[in-house]
């Protein structure tokens, strides 16, 4: 007994040495794979912001982890409640994923951006979505006394997103600091690893507020307020990391995620197209720009042929995708499959109102 405790205390010590070992690896430049944003001077006279010194830590209230599949609402609950809104993650989790399996299989698993925007407005506070977020943006908003809320992969090298609260940073250490439903409070991830996870969510970021606090908001954000500008800003970046480092597929995905945005369904067809083979499994799971895309440019057999792949690849429950299906049958006449499909978006998620719309209006 003694030789397995004195083993297994051994076990214990090379393990955590492996893990200092890890959290302190070098790592390169974040020049060399990462291109901060084309972003307007920030002007501190204006509405009283503060420039970002060598650190700043926002206060939150109480931290609220995570139940299981359940990030995006126990991330809007930690951020309303910032916003003076005490939401359950449990309320909110009922309303922006009502088909929960506690297995998580098969269960709804994606929340877009705009989702959790609507709902944190449906609670009273002010929220606004953007990608082309950067650090210096999370730097700004640290030292002005506002979190920021990013979608990224849950780890490095991962494939199963996640909504975590940025929450201040320290510039000596080179770490944002942040909160998480799933890895806890006060965690520090170097700029090189943080990036890492956010580049393959186009800088993906939200801003929860009050009114108090919008006029700060909206002058740090700038001029990508306006969608086109920010998207506009969003392509452009990405063409450049994508020169940057041309072995990764997540330059050339921002690409395609911008471009359907910009309206250029062809070039986010074709750019998704260059490295389709090589996404994560996941990746469409939480990003759908592809697939929108191809119904714009009417290619169905696609649309199906991927949609196919993910309902019955693990992601029966998302509802977007048979919204999507319902839609494209409804434009070749099928009424009666279209029905079918609107149905299933429904199952789903009840509370899916673009789905209910369109069963309403079209039968």
């Amino acid at each position: 007994m003694r030789k397995i405790f004195i083993a297994l205390l051994a076990l214990a010590a090379l393990g955590a040495i492996g893990l200092f070992l890890y959290q302190n690896r070098p790592r390169p430049p974040v020049e060399t794979k990462f291109v901060g944003s084309q972003r307007e001077e920030l002007i501190p006279t204006r509405v009283g912001l503060v420039t970002p010194g060598a650190s700043a830590l926002v206060t939150l209230p109480e931290h609220t982890y995570q139940t299981f599949n359940n990030c995006g609402p126990a991330t809007l609950s930690m951020i309303l409640r910032f916003a003076g809104k005490n939401v359950s993650q449990k309320e909110l989790g009922d309303f922006m994923r009502p088909y929960q399996i506690p297995s998580g299989d098969n269960d709804d698993k994606t929340i877009f951006t705009s989702e959790f925007v609507e709902w944190a407005q449906k609670y009273g506070a002010g929220a606004i979505g953007r990608v082309n977020g950067d650090i210096e943006l999370l730097k700004r908003f640290s030292a002005n006394g506002i979190p920021v809320v990013v979608k990224t992969w849950l780890n490095i090298d991962d494939d199963i997103g996640h909504f975590r609260v940025v929450k201040g940073f320290d510039e000596s250490k080179k770490v944002i600091i942040q909160d998480d439903s799933y890895h806890g409070p006060n965690k520090e991830i170097p700029y090189f690893d943080f990036l890492s996870m956010w580049q393959p969510f186009n800088y993906d970021y939200i801003v929860v507020y009050t009114p108090d606090m919008e006029e700060k908001v909206m002058a740090i954000i700038g001029d990508e307020t306006d969608d086109s500008v920010n998207w506009e800003r969003a392509l452009a970046r990405a063409e450049k990391e994508k020169a940057l480092d041309s072995q990764s597929v997540y330059p050339a995905f921002n690409v395609s995620a911008s471009a359907y945005h910009l309206g250029d369904y062809q070039r986010s067809a074709s750019e998704f197209e260059t490295v389709e083979a090589r996404l994560p499994r996941r990746m469409l799971w939480y990003q759908i720009e592809p697939i929108r895309a191809y119904q714009k440019l009417k290619n169905y057999e696609r649309v199906f042929a991927i949609t196919d792949r993910i309902l019955n690849g693990g992601n029966r429950a998302f509802s977007e995708l048979y919204l999507i299906r319902g839609e494209i049958y409804l434009a070749q006449g099928e009424r009666e499959k279209a029905r079918a499909e609107f149905e299933k978006a429904l199952l789903y998620n009840e509370n899916l109102e673009t789905a209910r719309k369109a069963l309403d209006e079209s039968f």
